[in-house]
């Protein structure tokens, strides 16, 4: 070759395999992502919709943005944890492509995720080839855009969050930080030489950016100091230019702790996970264990400690350890809080309680409760099984070789092995290594028979060295790049079709219809855009919210839609803020919708300041588990309180549904899946009452609004058989009366009341009000409130009028009986809302 192709051959390959990338990213999930319901692209997740909420909002203040926001997690707010990063690059672009309404900038923040996967070829290929070589690096390339699973999940259209440019910067930052040590290495020349300073500045600037994106990213940096400490206990025999990596590493911290300084005091405190003062710390206090490790190592190369009489090779580790031990003991006598916001750091790996509810915190390997390797080839295809072997296989290389080139990514890969090991999140960090490792022992098979070699001499036209090596050559190398490339790339190309999609439709009507139905809409519409004061003190409620403001009660998973998209204050979100729990009697949406008694959970409501409360049909259902583990603190508990062991449901030979609690189904019955049986004090649970009984019974509950059905999805269905397990089982017990065994609206909102008082004398022993209530889906279903007489007297609490403004409302008068005597009775609006009280005697 000649020396421009030598040099510059790879780049159409990288630039093939970012197109590649795209087209995975944006053509196979178009059709998910723009949907004829929604004006503008339908973000994926949760995430990706705080995030449009926080680039809209930056877009209205622009240069400005919120780091403390008062419009979730009522009535606290909280400090933001999402990065500058994306929320400025997404109200930059906006502005770019001039897009101004919520549809537009939708639409437009939508590609940025399909861009950042796409890219990550650049920074995959800078790490790859700075250890193991070019070709490895190209190979790497092509590899990590294929890559399936959470990191392909991450990175496709709509899905615009932080995650892709977690990797993307992580990995840029530790190429370009072996790239600076690479130039640095054999470098003789002043330190303050303005060319070779570019590299490690470039390094600081990437992981800079890295903790931009996400707070916590300072990790790249600890990774890096491992790096540094194994380098200098092993300087004699791996044999690494101190000198030269002091110097890259420290101006690495330094260039990253001045691009982060302008965004850390937007928290007060220190904290690992907000844009606070920590990662400075950090950043610079490793800048100073390195400078003294370099202080250390020149001391007893120019002979200061010989006079001790012990070999230098052991002065130094020594040293190194002794120094370490000291530097770690100061920092937890001296500052406890720091240490701890250090320790939070390696928790991540150990969820507990509620947290093991949460999808993305499983760990990896055993997410079904055994140890299984299916995880692995759903995320990574056949990578993993390649990158795994390598891993080991260039540790031995390592030991063998003494190559710190070596050491310090088998650092990085081992410890996102560890990550990954405990919470199944990490799988897209994996990803890269997978793909890293994969490329890199693929290239040197490749190598080893001679790929390489005939691919050089057919480009030369070299017949003879052609006819030498054997076509053997390349048949073996193509088998080798086909095994690692086409499963990966079928599976890519499958899993991307499907990895976008979020809020359903009826989700989406549901809060649609809330943002315009519901009172203070112009209040909500103008305080949503402004940029919030911070309290004094964040733990306490927020002082400064406008007059009549409310909250929005539902299960944490839906708490930014009913930000973005309502613009209400949820009381629970996906930070899990505001869940709280029953085993401390901390107020929240768990022990709410987990509560046996309306007057319970009315508290909760009251305490939070609820005004509307919305369910689905999956709370109701599949749900439901997670919020009673997060209710009563652990799986055990939770199993034992609301559920009744397993069953199956099957269909009959007559194509009737039916549920055995045996395990055994009848006779030509075919089954049709498994299901958590609810036990009876499921249907006490405020949930129950509000999805499964339409808030039949409850004094302070209105139903004002349902979506459309769920009939055909797989938690239609469990609502279906959860209805029939009542039926059969719990309605003699409970006495809430029979439900209809049918699927129902997939989200039901309601609004809570004072409701109208009634009471008055009666002649029998109990007080029954019955009125049929129409929904605007068409559907009816009846209200039911029975009381007792108490020495000949009764009251009720009804929360439906007759002449209600909302779309769900009672089709006549109420129907008010007790010993033989009935009478109607309507009531109005007013009259709910404001705690009338009526005087309807029965006798």
């Amino acid at each position: 070759m000649n020396e421009k192709v030598e040099k510059y051959w790879h780049i159409p390959f990288i630039l093939i395999a970012i197109a590649v990338g795209l087209y995975l990213r944006i053509a196979n999930p178009w059709n998910n992502v723009f949907v004829p319901w929604m004006e503008g692209a339908r973000l994926s997740g949760n995430d990706p919709w705080y995030y449009f909420r926080l680039i809209d909002s930056t877009i209205h203040n622009f240069p400005s943005r919120i780091w403390f926001d008062a419009f979730t997690h009522y009535p606290y707010g909280t400090y933001t944890h999402f990065g500058p990063f994306l929320v400025y690059l997404g109200a930059l672009v906006s502005m770019l492509a001039g897009a101004t309404t919520p549809a537009e900038i939708r639409t437009v923040i939508a590609f940025i995720p399909a861009f950042g996967g796409a890219l990550l070829a650049i920074p995959a290929y800078i790490l790859t080839k700075e250890v193991f070589g070019k070709r490895a690096g190209v190979i790497s390339a092509f590899v990590v855009v294929l890559i399936p699973g959470q990191l392909m999940a991450r990175s496709v259209l709509s899905f615009n969050d932080h995650h892709i440019w977690e990797v993307f910067w992580q990995t840029l930052t530790l190429g370009t930080f072996i790239l600076a040590y690479n130039r640095w290495k054999d470098y003789t020349g002043e330190v303050k030489n303005p060319k070779m300073l570019a590299y490690p500045v470039i390094a600081g600037v990437s992981m800079g950016m890295y903790l931009l994106a996400w707070a916590p990213g300072f990790i790249s940096a600890l990774m890096i100091l491992l790096f540094v400490f194994l380098a200098f206990i092993l300087k004699d025999m791996v044999k690494p230019n101190v000198k030269a990596l002091s110097v890259v590493t420290i101006v690495t911290y330094l260039t990253a702790a001045l691009v982060y300084l302008p965004f850390a005091f937007n928290f007060p405190g220190l904290a690992t996970n907000r844009y606070s003062p920590l990662p400075v710390l950090i950043l610079v206090g490793a800048s100073l264990i390195v400078a003294v490790f370099r202080l250390l190592s020149k001391v007893i190369d120019e002979g200061k400690l010989d006079r001790l009489g012990v070999d230098r090779k052991y002065i130094l580790p020594a040293a190194i350890i002794i120094t370490s031990l000291i530097l770690a003991a100061l920092m937890f006598t001296l500052s406890p809080d720091f240490a701890r916001n250090i320790q939070l750091i390696f928790r991540v790996i150990q969820p507990r309680g509620g947290a093991l509810t949460v999808a993305e915190v499983q760990p990896f390997f055993s997410m079904g409760g055994k140890f299984s390797l299916t995880p692995a080839w759903q995320n990574f295809s056949i990578t993993f099984f390649f990158a795994i072997p390598a891993m080991f296989y260039y540790a031995y290389r390592f030991i063998k070789t003494k190559d710190e080139k070596l050491l310090f990514i088998l650092i990085w890969g081992f410890a996102m092995l560890v990550a990954l090991a405990g919470q199944n999140r990490f799988a897209y960090y994996f990803g890269v290594v997978s793909a890293v490792f994969a490329s890199a022992i693929a290239s040197e098979i490749l190598e080893r028979v001679r790929f390489y070699d005939y691919i050089s001499a057919a480009i030369r036209s070299d017949e003879r060295a052609m006819k030498k090596i054997g076509a053997r050559s390349v048949i073996a190398g193509i088998l080798v790049l086909l095994v690692l490339v086409y499963p990966t790339f079928s599976q890519a190309n499958e899993y991307s079709r499907y990895s976008a999609g979020g809020i359903n439709k009826q989700w989406y009507d549901a809060l649609t219809w809330m943002r315009d139905n519901t009172p203070g809409k112009e209040v909500y519409d103008e305080f949503y855009y402004q940029l919030y004061k911070p309290p004094d003190n964040f733990k306490e409620p927020y002082p400064y919210y406008p007059e009549g403001v409310y909250s929005v009660m539902s299960w944490w998973d839906y708490g930014h839609w009913i930000t973005a998209i309502a613009h209400r204050i949820p009381v629970a979100n996906p930070f899990q803020q505001g869940i709280g729990n029953k085993y401390n009697n901390v107020p929240g949406a768990a022990p709410f919708f987990t509560a046996f008694n309306e007057s319970y959970a009315d508290s909760i409501a009251e305490k939070l300041g609820v005004k509307y409360v919305v369910s689905d049909v999956e709370m109701a259902t599949g749900k439901f588990y997670a919020m009673a583990v997060w209710a009563e603190g652990s799986l055990e508990k939770a199993g034992q309180m609301y559920f009744a062991g397993s069953g199956i449901v099957y269909v009959d030979v007559q194509g009737n549904l039916g549920i055995s609690l045996t395990g055994r189904v009848p006779l030509g019955a075919r089954p049709i899946s498994g299901i958590n049986i609810p036990s009876e004090n499921y249907y006490r649970t405020m949930e129950a009452k509000l999805h499964i009984f339409d808030g039949r019974g409850l004094k302070h509950y209105r139903m004002v609004y349902e979506s459309g059905f769920g009939t055909n999805t797989y938690s239609g269905f469990q609502e279906l058989a959860y209805r029939n397990i009542y039926n059969s089982l719990y309605d003699k017990k409970l006495g809430f009366g029979k439900v209809d065994a049918l699927s129902t609206g997939y989200v039901k909102v309601f609004e809570r009341v004072k409701g109208v008082t009634v009471k008055g004398k009666a002649s029998g022993d109990e007080v029954t009000a019955k009125v049929t209530i129409k929904t605007n889906q068409g559907r009816t279903f009846e209200y039911i409130q029975k009381v007792k007489v108490v020495n000949g007297e009764y009251e009720l609490i009804l929360p439906y009028a007759q002449n209600t403004t909302y779309p769900v409302k009672p089709m006549s008068a109420y129907t008010i009986e007790s010993g033989g005597v009935v009478k109607t009775l309507e009531v109005s609006d007013e009259q709910v809302e404001n705690g009338g009280v009526i005087v309807l005697d029965l006798i």
